[in-house]
């Protein structure tokens, strides 16, 4: 694992970059989750096949800390996570780390790499790395495909005391779509084949999913996926076939807690018979998010909202990757929002004509398929709201 990030890492600093779009950003995560669960399969985290459970209660913790860095063509990501199961007698020792640089060659195009490793240990060890160059094109702005094909390296021990070593090919088609700011849409396909080390075993398995996420107001979401995949362990065997679905409802009361009840349910036809398993499980996650350093100089400009005929103009200093929107009360909070036009001095401005009053406003930061709320400089007038979080204040006299 630790050499996939060290390649990620020199990866980057071989990219272009510009010193003062640079901004290191720091993000600690922790989920709690308690349910029911019969297979290990349906864990959103461990994802690992494991017969039916004779202690199907749930009970985890999911900490997990990252560092990304986002310049005007340049991104660098790393996360280390784990997940803990105080209450269960035979808890899986999990741990997962991976890294990803990405470059924007045009405001279509982008070339990258992803990568990564794991160990766990359930019932048996297993270490995996994994990596994945990446090509992405973005026809429209609202539509995204992304194409990534490498090598994976899975070890495995037996009860033997011997490891095994299994080398696969892994190419993956994603798709997503996102036809308003409420709404998103993912495809994705993936195909693998490879062999074990010792007796040559042929392996591999093709899959595709879907995934839709709803919101229907600014604190609620809904989200939907169904997937199928078939799995060859063997050369010319019975192979498995496997079918999942899930439905999960979240509430956003803060920008830093979101509190979730979700279920997933799996239906498999094995070599020797078959088996259902089922996942219902409530749970929180609590997140800090902190600007480390490298943030930009702000521009001489140092009023957010002025006063024009008939309106108002907004203009923000911006020095990163995306494109401004303006959303408040002067729209209903609609989403994106209005764009901001970029000016030779790194500031984003627009103009808004809106009648005399006071207005409620935020920024929101649109890169493609990414959404994010832009921190408003300190000297713009702002009011704390009833969720927690910051607005912006104009007043058009």
């Amino acid at each position: 694992m630790w050499r996939i990030l060290l390649g990620l890492s020199c990866l980057l600093g071989l990219l272009p970059q510009s010193g003062s779009a640079q901004q290191w950003t720091g993000t600690a995560r922790l989920a709690l989750t308690g349910g029911y669960q019969t297979n290990t399969y349906l864990d959103p985290v461990l994802r690992f096949w494991q017969d039916r459970s004779s202690a199907p209660g749930l009970a985890a913790l999911t900490p997990q800390v990252g560092i990304a860095r986002k310049a005007r063509r340049t991104r660098l990501a790393a996360a280390v996570r784990t997940r803990l199961y105080p209450r269960r007698a035979d808890a899986p020792q999990f741990v997962q780390g991976h890294a990803q640089a990405r470059y924007r060659l045009s405001p279509s195009w982008s070339v990258g790499a992803s990568g990564g490793g794991t160990r766990l240990r359930l019932g048996s060890s297993e270490e995996s790395w994994w990596g994945l160059p990446s090509v992405r094109w973005t026809p429209t702005s609202s539509t995204a495909v992304t194409a990534r094909g490498g090598l994976t390296q899975r070890y495995v021990a037996t009860g033997q005391g011997t490891t095994v070593r299994q080398d696969s090919r892994l190419a993956m088609l994603n798709v997503a779509f996102w036809p308003t700011d409420r709404v998103r849409t993912e495809g994705r396909a993936y195909w693998s084949d490879g062999r074990t080390n010792a007796t040559g075993t042929a392996f591999g398995g093709t899959g595709v999913s879907v995934r839709g996420v709803y919101w229907p107001t600014n604190q609620w979401s809904v989200e939907a996926d169904v997937g199928v995949e078939q799995v060859q362990y063997e050369a010319r065997t019975t192979r498995t076939r496997l079918g999942r679905g899930g439905l999960k409802v979240a509430w956003h009361p803060r920008t830093a807690v979101t509190a979730f009840v979700q279920t997933r349910a799996s239906t498999a036809r094995l070599v020797d018979g078959s088996s259902t398993d089922t996942h219902v499980a409530v749970g929180v996650r609590l997140r800090v998010r902190r600007v480390l350093s490298g943030t930009a100089p702000s521009p001489p400009r140092r009023r957010v909202c002025r006063a024009v005929e008939n309106g108002v103009q907004i203009q923000v200093p911006y020095d990163g990757p995306g494109v401004p929107h303006v959303t408040g009360d002067f729209n209903g909070w609609s989403l994106p929002g209005t764009s901001l036009t970029q000016t030779d001095d790194g500031t984003w401005t627009t103009t808004l004509s809106v009648p005399s009053g006071e207005y409620a406003y935020r920024v929101r930061i649109v890169d493609g398929d990414e959404r994010r709320w832009l921190s408003l400089p300190s000297y713009a007038d702002t009011a704390d709201d009833a969720f927690g979080g910051t607005n912006g204040v104009c007043t058009v006299p």
